[in-house]
């Protein structure tokens, strides 16, 4: 197969992707959305989290439809470490710059009793969203930019296919970016740190070799901080500012650490 046509089978398989993913999540928060079916209610909360599946659903079809092999992970302890660490950054720097450190732990107690206890949290944590997403977005459709696009341009691709997957929540009520709204301040940091958090998962991914573990590693610890920290407010500016200066860290230490 000539390389002319290995991009074109690439381009036709993550089109692929793409509507088995879209068909597998926005027809189903069509249908909530339409019926106003009560997404805390048991049937809701199965076709929610089923429609919230999509992108992992969507790489399982592909993989299984195709037969293509996924990619070996690199076992150490630097990458979860780094993943957690990634993860976690951003929202504890935000709240330390408004000096609400001091609240965390009432909130984050509060949070966690919510939940149905510390393992209830973490388990909610890391299915919604993290196992949900991160076989699709990280384990298919990266790599796969990746043969041909650079760090930038993957980023804005894949930042900007992530982002446009979650538009629908902002008219799904229940949903937390339905009560940000989208055309807020909230709807446009959510927006805007997509970006540098899809930078960090291709950084714990593809420079720290951590696979789909690192991303959902990461994911799952961006969720929890931003859950278990007090309310930024207005000041989730600062959350923004402070993951892209991460995300801008990650790029320097990678460019760094490149080959001679």
């Amino acid at each position: 197969m000539t390389a002319v046509q290995e991009k074109t089978l690439t381009r036709r398989r993550l089109v692929e992707f793409g509507v088995i993913c879209l068909v597998l999540t926005w027809v189903p928060y069509l249908f909530l959305g339409v019926l106003k079916v009560d997404i805390d209610q048991p049937v809701g909360r199965l076709i929610f989290g089923l429609a919230a599946s999509g992108p992992s659903l969507a790489a399982l079809v592909m993989w299984l439809w195709h037969r293509e092999r996924r990619r070996v992970v690199r076992w150490s302890l630097s990458w979860p470490i780094a993943a957690v660490v990634l993860g976690a950054a951003a929202p504890l720097i935000a709240t330390a710059l408004i000096g609400n450190l001091a609240e965390l732990p009432g909130h984050a107690s509060s949070v966690i009793a919510g939940a149905g206890g510390i393992l209830g949290a973490a388990a909610y944590t890391l299915v919604a969203g993290p196992l949900a997403e991160e076989f699709g977005w990280r384990g298919y459709v990266q790599p796969r930019l990746r043969q041909y696009y650079g760090l930038p341009a993957t980023t804005a691709i894949l930042g900007t296919a992530w982002w446009l997957w979650h538009v629908p929540l902002f008219f799904l009520p229940g949903t937390g970016q339905h009560d940000d709204g989208l055309f807020t301040q909230q709807g446009l940091i959510f927006f805007l740190e997509i970006f540098p958090l899809t930078f960090l998962m291709l950084f714990v991914t593809e420079r720290l070799r951590g696979g789909v573990p690192a991303a959902i590693l990461l994911h799952a610890a961006w969720n929890l901080t931003t859950e278990l920290v007090p309310p930024l407010g207005h000041a989730a500016w600062l959350e923004f500012i402070a993951v892209t200066a991460v995300a801008g860290a990650a790029a320097l230490y990678w460019r760094r650490t490149l080959p001679a």
